[in-house]
Formats: structure tokens, sequence, C-alpha cells
């Protein structure tokens, strides 16, 4: 495999003098900024396309499960924060909610309303969501609340719920445990992870610590409520790499360094990956599903 040790580090330069100038912390800690992360809206605004086609929707008898806890009355009035081209937003569109989608991205906002033309779809943050005081019954984060785990937030969620009833419910699809997964599969995790070190990422669980705030515990319920679920789906050896492609940090990489990823990717799935194909050549991606929950203060 070619070495990727002189890209790792030129980007690792790049992305380290890129922190310095946010005026948003990260989820490495709380925060009181309220501005959305550059590297996220960025990669968002450029990969909706990609985003859509080749990342995976999330498992639906985990979102029952989710939602059934949540215990939500009929025609809940409820937005998918932070929504993306709609994956999680399908999903919640089976209940019977008054659901609306709120995102910052305008590419995501493009792809969404294509796929979603009967759902109202708001552009919005974490920080600035565009609806009235005491009026949500939930608010549901897909994959995206490590990008805004700050206390500025938090305030804003608990300004737009309900009070004593309105739920936050946090869902993320995350690389599976070693011993959930599969050799090959991790193995290019391990490789794409590599030029992932400043930016604030689930598997981190960093995101957990503004929940440990006492303002946080005077808005939210705490601790939050836990549940993990594995699962799988298929896909073809071909749409590997492109998956990967869609995470901010492979993004930011230049052409050069791009290109020098995917050669590696594609040759662990070629050599390590071929025992693994079914009788279709469709491989079995294995996902990790974690949900979490919570109730705003009365």
């Amino acid at each position: 495999m070619a070495s990727i040790v002189p890209s790792l580090r030129s980007t690792l330069a790049r992305l380290a003098g890129q922190s310095l100038v946010l005026t948003r912390m990260s989820s490495t800690s709380a925060s009181s900024g309220t501005e959305v992360h550059p590297t996220s809206l960025n990669s968002f605004n450029t990969n909706h396309a990609l985003y859509d086609k080749y990342r995976p929707t999330h498992y639906q008898p985990a979102v029952d499960s989710l939602v059934s806890h949540l215990n939500l009355p009929s025609k809940a009035k409820v937005i998918d924060l932070a929504s993306g081209t709609g994956k999680f937003t399908a999903l919640l569109n089976k209940f019977n909610f008054d659901l609306s989608a709120v995102e910052i991205s305008d590419g995501m906002l493009e792809t969404f309303r294509s796929n979603f033309p009967g759902i109202p779809a708001y552009k919005g943050s974490s920080y600035d969501i565009p609806c009235p005081d005491s009026s949500l019954d939930a608010i549901f984060i897909a994959q995206a609340f490590h990008w805004f785990a700050d206390i500025s937030a938090l305030r804003e969620f608990r300004r737009v719920l309900k009070p004593g009833t309105g739920a936050l419910a946090l869902i993320w699809n995350f690389e599976p445990e070693i011993e959930h997964n599969s050799p090959w599969q991790r193995k290019v995790a391990e490789l794409c992870w590599a030029f992932d070190v400043h930016l604030p990422q689930f598997r981190r669980m960093n995101w957990q610590n503004v929940f440990d705030m006492n303002e946080a515990a005077e808005l939210f319920e705490t601790p939050l409520k836990v549940e993990k679920k594995y699962w799988s789906y298929k896909t073809p050896p071909e749409a590997v790499y492109p998956l990967w492609e869609t995470k901010s940090y492979i993004t930011a990489l230049d052409n050069v360094e791009r290109a020098q990823l995917k050669e590696n990717v594609e040759q662990i799935v070629a050599q390590e990956a071929k025992d693994y194909l079914d009788e279709n050549g469709m491989l079995d991606i294995k996902m990790g599903v974690y949900y979490t929950w919570t109730v705003s203060r009365g």
C-alpha cells in the first residue's frame, strides 16, 4: 500500500491552522459560541449529492424504539434538526407527526426539498431554530449533535421545546467495535480515521460533556437515557470509498490526498473483502446505532 504519511502531515498542519480561527469551539468543550462549524458547512454544501447517494439510512427498529420511549402525542409537532438530505426524516415521516425539517446548509436543503417536496424545510441552525418559544413536542437530531454540543445549543433547544414534556432525541450510526465488525471494514475505517484529528466526532464521545454542566441539568433531565443496537446493510464494493468520501475530514483533503486514499481503500477492498462477497457480489456493511433521549425541564 502506498504511503500516506506525507499527505497526512500536510493535512494535519492545514486543519491545525484552521482550528485557530474558529469562533465556535468543537464538542471537546462546552462553548457559549453560536457559529456553525465551517468544516461541516463546507462539507455539506459540497457533498450533499454524494451524501444522499452513499450514506446509509438508519435502522428502523432503533428508530421505532427511540420514538416509543418519547411518548409523544398524536400529531406531535416535531422537527428533524440538521436534517441533511432527509435520510432520517424519511423514517420520521412514517409516524403520525406534524413534521418539519431545519437545516443550515443550502446544498443539503436543495437535495432535501427535491427528495421531500411535501415536508416543510427551513433554513436554520442549532443556535437559531425558526420556531416560536415552547412550540415543539420533540427535536430529533441524527448524525449531527457532535458538531454543536455546547450550552448555547441546549438553551435554544429548551427555548423551542414545550416545558416539562418536550423531548430531545439524538441518534447516530457508528462504525462498530471490532467484535461486531469485519476485519477488512475495520481496516478501512482506521485508515480513514488517521485523517480525522481536530474535528468533533461522535465516536470520541466528547459531545456528552455538555450534559455534565450544571446549567444543562437545569435545562434538561440528566443523565440521558441510552440504548445501542447493531445492524448491517448491503452495498457493492465500489461504493465503499464514496461512503468515506462523504465524511467532512475526507472532504477537507486536497485532490492528491483523496486520490491516494481512494487507491489505498480500494486496494483493501479488492484484496481483503473479496471473501465477504455474497452470491450477488455485495458486501455486508456492519453498523452500530446509538440513540439517547431526555426531556426538557418544566
